[in-house]
């Protein structure tokens, strides 16, 4: 209940204002409980530590009075089952709303508190920083500065860490993992790229490693020309597009004998690199350029910054341009016109992590430790605040369909979020939560609502 008494006056405000699914995390499952009997449960709700809008607290205790009595509940059960219990009576109207983010909130710190507070870390990248995250067939990819990679396998309900030696090269045939043994036992990893049945490891120094998946084959390459402290890599249709400092480097690798290098000159410095329908766009200090690459003209966009831009992002149909700033505002543009739309506002530090997903929500990950989930078609309303991080966001990973995060922060910790409400559920089930008594109904619940405790049935977990 730590991060309730440090961060609850700002999420009650952004919790009441949004109705939305709030995606939040689950791991590993524990058996082991840290529960008292109901008897036992003499302190009842925990005193607010810092002063609260009333208007705002009178406006969840009315509309959520379960879920804000599981939020302050410091004991289990108890805790469980009110966060249970208010899940429970949401689907049971007759016509069932959305998932709302106390609800959603009072299951997250239900489990917390039921399984530990790092029930959802992947262990493995301490102190490091995280500079590759991607998902695979069963699990995800972590690349550390130091070089380390870690493989996060997905078992039932659980993430297995395992660590990729030095001495082999590893990439991907589709989405599955495969490694090799490598004749190269002396290279770091600094960057991954990968494209259907190739793969590129860009080892430093200018040291390139192609891998040809279909034959296990790899080829190094070398560039001296590079400035080897900026190098960004994308798939190419016949290679790969590096950007280094002001150049654009296009490389085709054929075979060890036919290596073909291209470089053009920018004209300004390379910062953040995304994808565009004609190429990509890319950000030099506080103005966006966008190359073309069947005419390799770049042309720079009449957009005007409001402040210091740090990161961009553009939706998959590449409509909307997401800029965030220095101070942690986030400006969305109009592509079609280059003009300024709306101005979200979250965040009070540096946005150091743009992402959306296929449904046009927005994900935002700051050094003010916090990630921000916006929903488009709303973009007035406050958004749904993740604040149980330690760190600066380096990293987020969206799924596809919006129903999974992944957040990789600066001290090499990464946490892993599920969007689906239900999945929590299971987890307090599995956790065998009793059906509040008649007792415990009358203290929380109320004489005057008819004696309906919620019962666990441990259905099958929902799929992805």
């Amino acid at each position: 209940m730590s991060f309730l008494n440090t961060f609850f006056t700002g999420f009650l405000a952004i919790i009441l204002l949004s109705s939305d699914l709030m995606g939040l995390p689950y791991r590993s499952l524990s058996t082991i409980n840290h529960f008292q009997s109901d008897t036992e449960i003499t302190m009842g709700l925990i005193k607010i530590d810092t002063p609260l809008d009333t208007r705002v607290q009178g406006k969840i205790e009315k509309d959520f009075p379960l879920s804000w009595r599981s939020l302050y509940e410091k004991n289990n059960p108890i805790k469980s089952q009110l966060a249970l219990q208010a899940y429970a009576q949401l689907n049971m109207e007759s016509s069932p709303k959305k998932i709302v983010t106390p609800i959603y909130n009072a299951l997250y710190d239900a489990v917390k508190l039921t399984l530990g507070d790092e029930f959802n870390h992947f262990l493995g990248h301490e102190n490091v920083g995280i500079t590759y995250l991607n998902r695979g067939d069963n699990g995800y990819f972590s690349l550390g500065k130091d070089g380390e990679l870690f493989f996060w396998e997905e078992n039932g309900t659980s993430f297995v860490p395992q660590e990729i030696d030095r001495r082999f090269i590893y990439f991907f045939r589709g989405e599955k993992m495969k490694i090799i043994p490598s004749s190269i036992i002396d290279y770091d990893i600094v960057d991954i790229a990968t494209e259907n049945q190739k793969t590129i490891l860009y080892t430093g120094k200018g040291r390139f490693i192609q891998i040809d998946s279909k034959t296990d084959q790899f080829v190094e390459i070398i560039n001296s020309e590079l400035d080897v402290r900026r190098v960004k890599i994308f798939p190419s249709t016949d290679g790969w597009d590096i950007f280094s400092k002001n150049e654009w480097f296009q490389l085709s690798v054929k075979s060890p004998d036919n290596i073909v290098w291209n470089k053009q000159l920018l004209g300004f410095n390379v910062g953040e690199v995304i994808k565009s329908s004609a190429g990509y766009f890319i950000l030099d200090a506080d103005c966006l350029y966008e190359l073309n690459k069947d005419t390799r003209e770049s042309v720079k966009h009449p957009m005007v910054f409001k402040e210091t831009p740090t990161r961009i992002a553009v939706d998959n149909l590449f409509k909307t341009l997401a800029v965030g700033y220095v101070s942690g505002d986030i400006s969305l543009f109009d592509l079609s016109n280059q003009k300024e739309g709306e101005l979200l506002r979250g965040h009070n530090s540096r946005i150091s992590a743009l992402s959306f997903a296929k449904d046009q929500r927005l994900f935002s990950g700051s050094f003010d430790k916090t990630v921000s989930i916006w929903d488009l078609d709303k973009p007035d309303a406050f958004p749904i605040k993740l604040d149980d991080q330690a760190s600066f966001i380096t990293h987020l990973y969206v799924e596809e369909r919006g129903q999974r995060l992944v957040v990789g922060e600066i001290n090499g910790t990464l946490k892993y979020y599920d969007l689906n409400p239900e999945k929590l559920r299971n987890l307090l089930c599995q956790s065998i939560i009793k059906p509040l008594s008649r007792e415990a109904w009358s203290k929380y619940v109320g004489d005057e609502s008819p004696y309906v405790p919620y019962h666990c049935e441990m259905d099958a977990l929902p799929q992805e």
